[in-house]
């Protein structure tokens, strides 16, 4: 058995989602296993995206034969870098798909050569002169490549380049618009041609200019990069480069396959690509028409509008569960709702946030599945790994805001991805799972909170809002049967007035240590105010009562060693006991304080 990694951001669902068909259809029927580790829009250096990363620090470089890596939206690459850096000393083969990471090799189109045909057909056969690039990040390696050939073919034909209208931005649709605006103030938005480094951007760029009343083809021409589904049903239909994304992921573990296997590697190997001519340049395309437009966005809205009563049904479900028992439940009910084959859900001890996510996290981890407990020795559950239908999983980090939660994992199907099915299901989770989070965060504050409220911060020792919330519960726990001592510190004015506070202090702490050492089966000892103690416990007999009196004399003597007093530390105590409930608790404390302001008045005489 062969065990395949691959790390995809998904800035495209369709083409992950196509890449892994290609993937599937090389590896079914085989004993190959591929666990996917996919983060949502890591190239926007968000929060979110920061900790969408932290599942690429999941696996473990040793358990992995080969990786394939599919993040494609990232334009600064060290994160990448570093983590490629780990498989590659463990002697992992590695083998990137469109954009090549520390020397190692790639698989993908030739942008170059694709993009130099798309900018000479503007050229050529539309007799563009003006033309203007709208690219992706400056440090990506394929806009960089397409940006080189747009220049050259620029210069081949007599056409020198302007600064002005080159941009470089991320690849987002947001950004298309954004750059029209931009040349729009320097009067350059209206140029013979708009070469987009991508469909989102070019689809941008038209959006911008249509709020202006100016349409492509007619006031200017505008291709892109992709031919994505949306920018072909888009009018008009964007002119764009196919990229074969299906083929392109059935190379990918084809050569990585080979890779392993000891075949000669090459740094680059290319897939097959074509330029798709629409209607953005003024090409026609018979397949493009209002008909199948309308069809597209009715499909469109009704699986929408499915898939959030559904997602709305789990988000409820998830929210009102929490974390304990019922979850399990709650994942199959969600699992049922979305049809999904099977779910594991993986959270940091205690929901720890500081502890991120490393490699091994999932061994002091709590686990969940849909079919309730199951234990773990790596990063699934042990009862999937002869399960021949999970041949492909797909990990995903579980956060909210800065905050890891853990992670999850379920078994890839045809349509997981699209429709955002997956990522709403995993913000879902997460929002969920935050809430519990700080729900209990919030309880244990308050635990918190409580301890002040009835505690002595001197001592220790329960306060007198402790001994109301306290000691009735416990006489009737008791059903009456409890033992008391009053406890009152000799000449503590003496050791305040004479020696200072901070000795006064020395005296009061070492009863209530004496208590605490000493008394160990009364479970209500209370600082009662200034020099006054109380103890509660289950009563047996007057002479263990006396005999504990006696033992408190004596701690009290080493601990005036021990501490150096000015003289001895002493107290007088006196105690009672009930045998039932006939004494209210009221009557029994009076007594035992009066009890033991006897045998004070005795012992100062």
């Amino acid at each position: 058995m062969r065990k395949i990694l691959m790390l995809t951001s998904t800035w495209n669902i369709v083409y992950i989602d196509n890449l892994i068909q290609g993937i599937l259809k090389r590896i079914q029927g085989s004993d190959i296993l591929l666990h996917i580790f996919n983060a949502y829009h890591v190239a926007d250096h968000s929060v979110y995206g920061q900790m969408e990363q932290g599942i690429f620090q999941l696996p473990d470089p040793q358990e992995y034969d080969g990786m394939l890596v599919a993040v494609n939206s990232v334009g600064d690459t060290p994160y990448i870098d570093g983590i490629i850096a780990a498989y590659m000393r463990r002697g992992c083969k590695i083998l990137s798909i469109d954009q090549q990471f520390m020397d190692q090799p790639s698989i993908g189109i030739d942008n170059y050569r694709m993009f130099y045909q798309m900018t000479e057909h503007m050229i050529t056969v539309h007799g563009c002169r003006t033309l203007n690039y709208l690219g992706g990040p400056e440090l990506h390696e394929e806009n960089q490549k397409r940006y080189a050939a747009f220049c050259d073919c620029l210069a081949r034909h007599g056409i020198s380049p302007d600064p002005r209208r080159v941009l470089h931005m991320s690849f987002l649709h947001a950004d298309g618009e954004d750059a029209y605006e931009h040349w729009k103030r320097l009067g350059l938005s209206l140029p013979d041609a708009v070469l987009c480094a991508n469909d989102n951007m070019a689809l941008g760029y038209c959006v911008a200019a249509q709020r202006d009343g100016y349409y492509a083809p007619r006031d200017f021409k505008i291709s892109g990069f992709d031919n994505s589904e949306e920018s072909q049903i888009y009018s008009p239909s964007i002119t764009s480069i196919n990229r074969g994304w299906i083929q392109l992921g059935y190379e990918s573990i084809s050569r990585l396959l080979d890779m392993i296997e000891g075949q000669v590697e090459k740094m680059l190997y290319y897939t097959e690509g074509y330029c798709v001519f629409n209607e953005s340049c003024g090409c026609n395309n018979d397949s493009h028409n209002s008909g199948r437009i309308l069809q597209y966005m009715y499909q469109e809205k009704k699986t929408t509008e499915h898939h959030s009563v559904l997602h709305h049904a789990s988000q409820q479900l998830l929210c009102s569960t929490g974390i304990g028992p019922q979850l399990p439940d709650a994942l199959n009910q969600c699992c049922e709702l979305l049809e999904l084959d099977a779910l594991a859900v993986y959270l940091q001890p205690g929901l720890d946030a500081t502890a991120g996510l490393g490699n091994n996290a999932a061994a002091a981890s709590q686990i969940y599945t849909n079919h309730g407990t199951d234990t773990v020795t790596s990063l699934v559950p042990d009862s999937w790994t002869a399960n021949a239908d999970y041949q492909i999983l797909l990990f995903s980090p579980l956060h909210f805001q800065s905050e890891n939660l853990g992670y999850c994992v379920m078994p890839y199907n045809k349509d997981l991805l699209l429709y955002d099915k997956h990522r709403k299901f995993m913000d879902n989770l997460s929002i969920a799972l935050s809430l519990t989070w700080q729900q209990e965060k919030l309880h244990q504050m308050n635990l918190q909170l409580q301890q002040l409220y009835i505690r002595d911060q001197l001592t220790g020792l329960y306060n007198r809002f402790g001994y109301e919330e306290l000691a009735k519960k416990y006489f009737q726990q008791q059903q009456g049967r409890i033992y008391m001592i009053f406890l009152d510190v000799d000449k503590l004015k003496t050791f305040n007035d004479q020696y200072g506070h901070a000795t006064g202090d020395l005296a009061i702490k070492g009863v209530a240590e004496a208590m605490s050492a000493v008394l160990t089966q009364a479970p209500i000892k209370v600082r009662m105010g200034g020099d006054e103690f109380l103890a509660m416990g289950p009563y047996t007999d007057e002479a263990a009562l006396l005999s504990l009196e006696t033992q408190v004399q004596l701690w009290l003597a080493r601990y005036s060693e021990i501490h150096q007093m000015p003289f001895p530390l002493t107290a007088s105590m006196g105690h009672v006991w009930s045998e039932n409930m006939d004494n209210s608790l009221e009557q029994l404390i009076q007594e035992a304080d009066h009890r033991m302001y006897e045998i004070k008045k005795s012992r100062k005489r």
